[in-house]
């Protein structure tokens, strides 16, 4: 007869390894256990960019405009429901300009105007890891620092959940050093499109 213990042991070790399972926790369940994030140790990159932080919170905060700088996704397109960029509000990021293959949705857990905004990134579809991330979600945070009126330090960061499974850790540490990069490159892309030079990094297949 199989071992109870045993079998309480696989069931733990297969959670641990698969992370959770059923639909994104509820808006403030997300932000409670965001707080919980040790952003420290968060993937992040940041820019100065020579513009008010006003022109630079307005441009960041629509979503149509990630084609003019993103080198990763092709374009994002906000969902139907709350004003694209306010909390609760909901937008879909494609690979492609087809729309076919990776794609993921966001949603806004909090917007603080000129400050930062935080973003959860979930529903991923069409990746070559897709089965290990099934029902993942990542957090993303967006700051915006005033360094004078004409001066302002924009960050991205990302980090995990801090209760993610194994596969969530493998995943995210693997994919460590392109999501650095990628940041550095939209985020130059970012500063330049504000400042009105050329596009420095083009969008990669």
């Amino acid at each position: 007869m199989v071992n109870i213990r045993i079998l309480v042991l696989a069931f733990c070790f297969l959670i641990s390894l698969f992370g959770r399972a059923g639909s994104l926790p509820k808006i403030d369940v997300l932000m409670m256990e965001s707080k919980e994030v040790n952003w420290n140790k968060a993937v992040h990159a940041s820019v100065i960019i020579n513009a008010p932080i006003e022109e630079v919170w307005e441009y960041a905060s629509d979503s149509t405009r990630a084609s003019d700088w993103s080198v990763y996704f092709d374009h994002i397109s906000p969902l139907p429901g709350i004003e694209d960029g306010k909390k609760g509000s909901l937008r879909r990021c494609f690979r492609m300009a087809n729309e076919e293959g990776a794609r993921w949705d966001e949603m806004t857990l909090e917007a603080i105007p000129l400050k930062f905004r935080q973003i959860v990134t979930f529903n991923f579809q069409g990746f070559e890891r897709n089965r290990l991330l099934k029902d993942k979600y990542v957090f993303v945070r967006q700051q915006y620092r005033k360094i004078d009126p004409q001066t302002t330090e924009m960050t991205f960061q990302t980090q995990l959940p801090p209760r993610s499974g194994l596969a969530s850790r493998i995943v995210f540490h693997s994919v460590k050093k392109e999501t650095l990069d990628i940041f550095e490159k939209n985020l130059k892309n970012i500063k330049f499109a504000i400042e009105g030079r050329p596009r420095l990094y083009l969008w990669k297949k």
